[in-house]
Order: C-alpha cells, then sequence, then structure tokens
C-alpha cells in the first residue's frame, strides 16, 4: 500500500489529542479529556457522566497506553464515504469522509488516521482525506484507524471542454517556410487530455497552408486565421505570413558602357523582392565598389514600397571592365552588375608585339598576331574588349574577346588568296572613341599552278625580226597571283629566242624575244614553266620582209614578139619570200603598157600588158618598187635579119597562091 498518511484524527473530533497523549504524565487525564470529546459526540447518550462510569473502568486500564494504542483497542469498525466517486478535470477535488466506531456502535471522534491512495499517478490524498485527481485512470484511496482499513475508489475521466492553442495568440512564419503549431483538447481545468487530437483548416491557403496535424507552410504574406477543431470545439488562431528579403533583382542599369572616368547613361534601378517574388519595403540596401571602379551617389538607401532603390554610378578611370555589388539585409547572394569603362584615343596607345608577318597566300601564319594596349604612360590596360576583322578575303579568330593580363591581344590570321600586302583590323574598345589598329601581313604566292600567254592574241612580225610587241607569258598560283622567280622554257619550231630559260619577275611574268624565221606563214613557240606539264603555245603569223628582188617572167616560146599580152613579175623579199600587196609600177619608152601601176598579188606576183612599139630595135620595160631597191628590166631584143633562100622552080602544071 503506497501514499500513506498518518496525520490528523477521525473527521468530527473536536480536540487534537495526540500532542497530549506523547506527554509522559497526565495521560488520566488526557485519558478523560479524550472520553469527553467521544461522550459529546454520542447522540442518545443519557448524560456525560454516566458514560464516564461506564468506561472509566477501562480508561483505568489502558491509561498508561499511547493514542494509537487506544484507538486500536477501542476502534472496531471504520467507514468512508462516498464508497466511489468520479472526477472530471486535472487538478478537480474530493472531500471524503471517515466514521471510526466502538464495539457498540458509539463514534470515536479524534481518533488519528493513516491515509493512502494505490496509484498517486491518478489522485493523491492528503491527511485530511482530501483527493486530488493528478491523471486520467482509476485508484483506490484507503485510510486506517487502528487496525482496520476502509476504502474507495475514486475515477478521473477528463472531460473535453475546449481546444487550446499552446504558445503565443498568434502565429508567425517567414514566406515560404515551414513551422509547426500545436493545439490541445484540455479539460475544465485546462490540462490536456492524451489521446485526443485537434483537427487543424485553413482559412485561406493561398496565404498559409496548415495539414490537420499542424505543420504549416507559409506560402504568401499576409494575414489569415486557423481554425483547430475536436467534437464540437473550436478555437481561432491568428496567422501573420510576413515577407523576407530572397533576392535582388536588377531591373535597369546592367552592362552599361561608357568613357573612362564619365557617368554611365542609365541610373542603376534594383528591386529587392521575397521569395514569391513581391517586392519588400523598408529593406537596407548598400552598393559596394570594386577597387579603381569610380563611385555612386547614394552608397546605401532603403527599399521603397515597390522594393526598388536607385543610384548612379560614374565609373573609374581605368579602361575595362568594372563591377557593382548590390547586397541587401537577408538576402544570401548579392546582385552583381558590370559596366565597360571604354579606352579613349587621348589616353590609350596600341602597338604591335609581332613582327615580320608573312605566309603563303590561303594560309595561316606561323605565330598569332599580337598587339599590347596601355595607356600614355605605358601601363597595360587589362580586360579591355577587342575585336578582330580581316580584309582581302582573308580570316582572322581571336583568341581572347579581352586584352589579358599584360594588355596584349591575340589572334590566328589565314590570309586572303591575293598575294602582296593584306590587312587585319583591331577594334580595341567602342568604334566611337578609338579608331581602327591596322595590321598589316605579306602574302605569298603559292605553288605554280597554271602558265598562260597574257593578251592571247595572234601575233604577227616580219621574217628574220624580233617579233613586235614582245609576247608575255604568266605564271599564276591556283588563287590566280603571279609566282615570281619561276624558270620558263621556251621552245621554237623556227627562228630564235635572246634567252631560253628566262625568270619570271615580280608580276610573275617572262617577256619573249623572239626572232622569227625566215619562212612567211604561221611559226610556233612552246613556253613552259618549271614544275609544270602543262605548256603554253606562242603562235605568230610571218609576214614577207621589206621588197628586195624583181624579177619579170620569162614569155613562153613562140609568143609573138610584136604583140605581147601580157608580162608578170615576181616581187620577193631578200628571203626569197614572196611580197604580196605592194605597188609596182611599170614604165617605158617603148610602147604602151596597162596598167602601169599593179599591186603584187599573194604570190608577189604583178601581171600587166605591153604593147611595144613598132619601131625596130631593142625596146625596155621597166618594173620598179617605190620606196625599195627592187627593180627590174625587161628588154625586148629585135628579130634577127630574115635569111635569103632562092625561089624555088615551080613545076609545070602548078599553081603557087600567093600567102595573105
Amino acid at each position: 500500500m503506497t501514499g500513506w498518511s498518518k496525520v490528523g484524527p477521525v473527521v468530527g473530533s473536536k480536540a487534537e489529542i495526540a500532542p497530549s497523549l506523547r506527554r509522559p504524565h497526565g495521560l488520566i487525564s488526557n485519558a478523560w479529556r479524550w472520553a469527553a470529546g467521544v461522550i459529546s459526540a454520542g447522540a442518545g447518550l443519557v448524560s456525560i457522566l454516566s458514560y464516564t462510569h461506564s468506561i472509566k473502568a477501562k480508561l483505568d486500564g489502558i491509561d498508561s497506553l499511547g493514542t494509537d494504542a487506544m484507538a486500536h483497542a477501542l476502534v472496531r469498525s471504520v467507514r468512508i464515504s462516498p464508497l466511489a466517486d468520479t472526477v472530471s478535470s486535472i487538478g478537480d477535488t474530493i472531500q471524503l469522509a471517515v466514521t471510526a466506531t466502538d464495539a457498540r456502535g458509539n463514534a470515536i471522534l479524534g481518533a488519528p488516521t493513516v491515509w493512502g491512495a494505490t496509484d498517486t499517478a491518478v489522485a493523491s490524498v492528503d491527511s485530511a482525506g482530501t483527493v486530488v485527481a493528478r491523471g486520467g485512470g482509476a485508484t483506490a484511496i484507503m485510510v486506517t484507524i487502528g487496525d482496520k482499513t476502509a476504502r474507495t475508489h475514486v475515477y478521473v475521466k477528463q472531460v473535453p471542454t475546449a481546444v487550446k492553442v499552446i504558445g503565443d495568440s498568434a502565429f508567425r512564419i517567414p514566406e515560404g517556410e515551414r513551422g509547426k503549431t500545436t493545439a490541445q483538447v484540455v479539460d475544465a481545468r485546462g490540462h490536456e487530455i492524451p489521446g485526443l487530437s485537434a483537427r487543424w483548416r485553413a482559412t485561406d491557403p493561398s496565404v498559409a497552408m496548415v495539414d490537420s496535424l499542424g505543420n504549416v507552410t507559409g506560402n504568401a504574406p499576409g494575414k489569415t486565421s486557423f481554425t483547430v477543431a475536436y467534437d464540437g470545439l473550436v478555437t481561432q488562431l491568428a496567422v501573420e505570413v510576413y515577407p523576407v528579403p530572397a533576392s535582388i533583382t536588377v531591373l535597369a542599369g546592367d552592362g552599361q558602357h561608357a568613357p573612362a572616368g564619365r557617368k554611365v547613361s542609365q541610373a542603376v534601378l534594383v528591386q529587392v523582392v521575397s521569395r514569391s517574388g513581391r517586392p519588400i519595403e523598408g529593406v537596407p540596401v548598400r552598393f559596394i565598389l570594386d577597387e579603381g571602379a569610380g563611385h555612386v551617389e547614394p552608397t546605401t538607401d532603403s527599399s521603397d514600397p515597390q522594393g526598388i532603390v536607385r543610384t548612379s554610378w560614374t565609373l573609374g578611370g581605368s579602361a575595362g571592365r568594372q563591377t557593382l555589388s548590390i547586397t541587401a539585409d537577408g538576402v544570401a547572394n548579392p546582385a552583381v552588375l558590370t559596366a565597360e569603362a571604354e579606352p579613349v584615343a587621348a589616353n590609350t596607345r596600341i602597338a604591335m608585339v609581332s613582327e615580320h608577318l608573312e605566309a603563303r597566300v590561303g594560309s595561316a601564319l606561323a605565330e598569332p598576331v599580337a598587339v599590347r594596349v596601355t595607356d600614355s604612360s605605358g601601363v597595360a590596360l587589362a580586360d579591355v574588349p577587342v575585336a578582330w576583322a580581316a580584309g582581302d578575303d582573308g580570316n582572322i579568330v581571336a583568341s581572347e574577346s579581352r586584352t589579358d593580363s599584360l594588355g596584349e591581344a591575340h589572334a590566328r590570321w589565314t590570309l586572303g588568296s591575293k598575294a602582296g600586302t593584306q590587312r587585319a583590323y583591331l577594334q580595341v574598345g567602342s568604334a566611337r572613341a578609338m579608331p581602327r589598329f591596322v595590321v598589316e601581313a605579306t602574302g605569298q604566292a603559292g605553288a605554280v599552278a597554271a602558265v598562260s600567254l597574257l593578251n592571247g592574241k595572234k601575233y604577227e612580225g616580219v621574217v628574220g625580226a624580233v617579233l613586235k610587241p614582245l609576247p608575255e607569258v604568266r605564271v599564276v598560283d591556283k588563287s590566280g597571283n603571279p609566282v615570281p622567280g619561276v624558270p620558263v622554257s621556251l621552245l621554237t619550231a623556227s627562228g630564235s629566242v635572246a634567252d631560253s630559260t628566262p625568270v619570271t619577275d615580280s608580276a610573275g611574268r617572262v617577256r619573249v624575244s623572239w626572232t622569227l624565221g625566215r619562212s612567211t606563214g604561221v611559226q610556233r613557240l612552246t613556253a613552259r614553266a618549271e614544275g609544270l606539264e602543262h605548256t603554253v603555245d606562242i603562235v605568230a603569223r610571218a609576214k614577207a620582209a621589206a621588197p628586195a628582188n624583181l624579177t619579170f617572167v620569162t614569155p613562153k616560146p613562140g609568143m609573138a614578139l610584136r604583140a605581147i599580152q601580157s608580162l608578170d613579175v615576181d616581187l620577193t623579199d631578200a628571203y626569197g619570200n614572196p611580197v604580196a600587196d605592194q605597188p609596182v609600177v611599170f614604165s617605158t619608152k617603148f610602147g604602151s603598157v596597162n596598167p602601169a601601176r599593179v599591186m603584187t598579188d599573194p604570190r608577189g606576183r604583178a601581171h600587166t600588158r605591153w604593147t611595144p612599139a613598132s619601131k625596130v630595135g631593142k625596146r625596155t620595160l621597166t618594173a620598179a618598187v617605190r620606196g625599195s631597191e627592187a627593180r627590174a628590166t625587161f628588154v625586148l631584143e629585135p628579130p634577127p635579119e630574115p635569111v635569103m633562100k632562092p625561089a624555088p622552080i615551080a613545076k609545070k602544071g602548078s599553081v603557087k597562091r600567093a600567102a595573105h
């Protein structure tokens, strides 16, 4: 048995006798006083004196005993009231009453009591018999007087009377986060009733959501309420979702360009927003510049009702990319803006690093092109934007889009197909503030690919003379560029050349000095460039040289000398080639000639008719080509004297006919 309490007398006693019983002296008087108490409590007794007399003998026997011993001797039964009771709340009390009687059924007052409970977790009892409910369940309450014990049963059955929210009267949660709210079903004294759970419900889930167990999610800034209920018992909980600065959104001012040391044209404009993207007012914002990146005004500010903060940015004096960081209270990641400080011509110098840039046309330079960009004092300008462009059908690719830490920019340049000087262009910064820088390279002709006759016309010349104008042979690569220094072999079918293996000049050309052969007509010369199988032919038509010889063609035998019908002359040059289209003039003092001026035909022949005079004797006809030494004379000799023969003797009987 647990929870016993040995304190106090029987219910209804009018005096405490325990202290007097402990004294060694006066036991009889004390016993008398205890008996008097018993007598006074006894209803229906005739008189106190008669009762006192009746127990006097008993008291005389136990006068020397203590109070417990006397209770043990006198008490015959103990009763407790009520025999069972039930409470509905933790903390409720029950006042138990106990009655002790002797053998005659008389009540004994002031007897010491010992109280106890079998399960003090359910209920406890004090020395006065007051039972206090401690937890749900059932327990037995016992009281002992002397050697007699009585018991009662107490049942604690909590009755729900309300739903109580644990914590503050208002629930606050950051936007986008999760939390927990707790409610209890309680009895009338506000004690939780184990095993009973209230159910939660959100009034406006767009602001905040709650599941049935009280797990909360803050969706959007605002105010709402939750309802928690159990079996008709309802309680409201005010809920506030407050915004949390989550990010800084750049609205304007990023990626601007301005000359170094100047203010960018557009103000920097940022907005502080919550996790749901809503603007937040009153958030402190700071603008932080890298060293040398100029200054901003203001450097700190708070967001307005739209969550917006503004500042103006003046760039630093050094060309290149400059950075502005923007931070806000509660925001983990800053916003970063960049602006380009453009170099200006007055304070920028560009110089070549690479030298002797040359390569075959259509090929890449052996090394990248390199230039260095500095300010006027020679300090390298790093991180300055550069852009390359190639002219002359070339191609150039930048190794990087900005100068490196040495202020250098590099690019791979593939030359175009044009031999000679080629150009590439470097734009440093903005074209508004900086002129283009020109880089030059020499494109060398490629391998020999073709040989050709420059004009390709049909040449005409004079036999035995140098052909004019001199034919020109050109040697080119596959892109059509002239290739200098290439030997060209010349092979003639007739005539001769001054140099049989001339070398092409800087223009890839060879001028051919060809002396034609002595025969008129078509003559050929073959040209072949070293390294090529292909050849090219030079074709010339050789004309006769200047008239040199003029000869009469002898008349045919038997031609009547007194009436020559025709007479021919042949005109040739010094090599015996007929000379055509030359006027031959015939003249004579003897007779007439018609025509007197005749053009030679393609065979060099001129034809005329001469009627000599009838005069007997030597007669001449002269033919000449004016402007030349070509002359010829035809002499008509007189016929020989006829030889006289004797006349034949006519025969007798014949007739001689006269000749007509």
